[in-house]
């Protein structure tokens, strides 16, 4: 086969055979990993997913035998090509998971709103999620004072 067509062969036999599989990158300095924030979901997955870590960079070939793909709090920057593969996957059926804290992606230095954004998502600089229990039975459960709407 030529290159390309053997690429392209490679790529749509990963993507016909998913396994149940997870892909958890680790790629971008996460904030959160299989052994730190995530452990407990992680081992409740295992009765049924396949559970990997992604350290290299982010391409379909590497990523299309999974079925989720997790991004756990990234702290880089996706490279265009990454940005690119991912929407392939998302394309192709995939599943993403992306995970932020407060303060969006200026805080944490990473780009992930260029992706985001072509899906009508963008993770924003504020919340309203408090992290600390206080006078509320929900840690979801925010009172608000003096807040602005539609302003």
């Amino acid at each position: 086969l030529h290159s390309s067509k053997k690429l392209t062969a490679i790529i749509m036999f990963g993507l016909n055979t998913q396994t149940n599989s997870i892909y958890f990158d680790v790629s971008k300095k996460e904030q959160f990993s299989l052994n730190n924030g995530l452990k407990i979901l992680s081992q409740k997955l295992k009765s049924k997913w396949k559970i990997n870590s992604w350290k290299d960079d982010i391409s379909l070939l590497n990523i299309s035998p999974g079925q989720v793909f997790v991004i756990p709090g990234p702290n880089e920057k996706f490279s265009a090509g990454e940005i690119k593969a991912i929407a392939q996957f998302l394309e192709s059926g995939g599943n993403l998971i992306v995970m932020l804290g407060e303060g969006g992606e200026n805080r944490y230095d990473t780009n992930i709103n260029f992706l985001l954004e072509e899906y009508g998502i963008m993770v924003n600089p504020d919340s309203v999620i408090r992290t600390s229990y206080f006078k509320y039975f929900h840690p979801k459960e925010v009172l608000i004072t003096g807040g602005l709407l539609n302003h």
